[in-house]
């Protein structure tokens, strides 16, 4: 009777597991297959990462050739040793004309810009990844963990529809359906989904790695364990920005203390406080200001700015939504004014005025008798002068 007992209770803990997983199966495909998944934020993503690129190029105009071009020798030797592969060093080749690289500069830029606008983001991603890779392998000592990570989720956006919101291709994909031309790639919709949640998926868990890693390091340190980390950060040179700001938050060891601990615990839990709606809005709205402090403080804004921007694709598509709601109405009558913005009236003409001509209003320049003219007859007008009264006495 017992062995039947226990038998039985073998196959209810069996049956219950296979249930379990056949279920956790069903909810990831359908949650896989159903719906592009973080569309507004991995739009948000793209225009970020285009906005970084095209300020980093732009700013670095002026040292161009000393930083890539034709004056990065210092950095050959780093060059040798990279894990890149060799063939992208055909790209920027330092012994090409000074105009050939300053021609794949501008292209680079102009890149940018298009991912950016989100016009033809599937072919202006993957050849914006292989010309920024090729770029910054010529010098590996320019950029820094931001640029690195922006290289890797770049890979990752290969796969995902970047261009589904806020784009020039969205905005051609709807007028193509409106006119109700057939898809030529209908059949495949699964396939692109599919392989933009995946994408997404690998984004998340890239950030997730980052954060938790940079965590556990952290609490490996002393000064991090005793809350005062945050201090030594800020007595150094390299990263002092901003020496009079830094110097009045390190007087507080309690503010100290709080900067140092809530770094580590928000990063370190992140991933676990984006499953509930109230902790998700503490943990983005904390690990968003820890970056602008990053930024502002320390000087490392393109380290923040790529944070920031793949930390967008964690706000929920419902919350874009509300503020496109919100937003759009402000944004539309702000544009109507500006388009039916009502010209100035052209100026009245004004009679000429000579030695021989009297003055008068416009109207009786014109012919039509004005009140308190010569010859209206009205009250108070002043006689008009004959050559009677003008001839000198006696004449």
């Amino acid at each position: 009777m017992s062995e039947d007992t226990g038998t039985l209770g073998v196959r209810e803990l069996v049956a219950g597991a296979t249930g379990w997983v056949r279920s956790t199966w069903a909810a990831g495909e359908s949650w896989m297959l159903d719906s592009r998944k973080a569309s507004y934020g991995v739009a948000v993503l793209r225009i970020g990462f285009g906005l970084i690129i095209a300020v980093q190029l732009v700013a670095n105009w002026g040292d161009r050739s000393l930083a890539w071009g034709a004056g990065r020798s210092f950095a050959q030797g780093r060059v040798e040793v990279d894990e890149f592969p060799s063939w992208l060093d055909v790209l920027f080749d330092g012994s090409a004309p000074p105009w050939t690289f300053d021609l794949q500069y501008v292209a680079l830029i102009v890149l940018s810009v298009l991912l950016v606008l989100g016009w033809r983001s599937r072919i202006v991603i993957p050849v914006l990844f292989v010309l920024y890779l090729a770029l910054f392998r010529t010098n590996a000592y320019i950029g820094d963990g931001g640029i690195q990570l922006l290289r890797m989720v770049l890979l990752y956006m290969l796969f995902v529809d970047t261009s589904g919101r806020w784009s020039l291709d969205a905005r051609r994909r709807r007028a193509a359906a409106a006119a109700g031309g057939p898809s030529r790639f209908a059949s495949w919709a699964w396939l692109a989904t599919l392989l933009h949640n995946g994408g997404v998926v690998l984004i998340a868990f890239q950030i997730f790695v980052v954060y938790v890693a940079s965590a556990m390091y952290k609490i490996q340190g002393g000064m991090w364990q005793h809350g005062t980390a945050i201090y030594y950060v800020f007595q150094l040179d390299e990263f002092s920005t901003w020496p009079a700001v830094t110097e009045v938050m390190g007087r507080s060891g309690v503010l100290i203390a709080i900067l140092s601990y809530s770094a580590v615990f928000v990063q370190l839990f992140f991933p676990f406080l984006l499953l509930r709606r109230s902790t998700r809005i503490l943990a983005l709205v904390a690990i968003t200001g820890m970056h602008l402090g990053i930024g502002v403080l320390m000087g490392l804004m393109y380290f923040s700015m790529t944070m920031i921007a793949i930390d967008a694709i964690f706000i929920r598509d419902v919350t874009y939504q509300a503020a496109e709601r919100r937003l759009a109405p402000v944004l539309r009558r702000g544009w109507d004014r500006v388009r039916r913005r009502p010209r100035a009236a052209p100026p009245e003409p004004v009679a000429p005025v000579g030695p021989d001509t009297d003055l008068q209003p416009v109207g009786a320049a014109a012919g039509h008798r004005t009140e308190g003219t010569a010859g209206s007859g009205g009250a108070g007008a002043p006689e008009r002068p004959t050559p009677e009264t003008t001839m000198p006495a006696g004449s």
